[in-house]
């Protein structure tokens, strides 16, 4: 018996909502179809502007991802050749400095040498 009641509960129920929508709506059946349909289209419009809006800026990331990495190459390459010459430019002076610090360290040892004899 509870079955049977709640059976018509819901017939009578889906019915009277039915009802109160239909002559609730401000449009007929078929503009509020229309209408729909024409958002439906709109909004289906706009998802494929914005993939292919997506893909331009795919596009553009992965350019310029590859072109930063040929810059990043390039600059590498010309620091390392900068670093490469400025070696090259100052192993004279190195040399030379190494000679010069030999030259004082003798120099010193001499010093103690006489230092130490004139102390004896």
């Amino acid at each position: 018996m509870k079955v049977k009641s709640l059976l018509i509960g819901f017939f009578i129920g889906g019915a009277v909502a039915g009802i109160s929508t239909l002559l609730s709506t401000p449009t007929s059946g078929r503009d509020t179809r229309q209408k729909i349909q024409e958002k439906k289209d709109c909004i289906q419009n706009q998802i494929i502007e914005l993939n292919k809006k997506l893909m331009r800026v795919k596009d553009a990331t992965i350019l310029a991802s590859k072109e930063g990495k040929k810059e990043i190459l390039a600059f590498s390459t010309d620091v390392k050749s900068s670093i490469n010459k400025w070696k090259a430019d100052i192993r004279p002076h190195q040399q030379e400095l190494q000679k010069e610090l030999q030259a004082i360290e003798i120099a010193i040892h001499e010093l103690e040498k006489n230092m130490n004899i004139k102390k004896a």
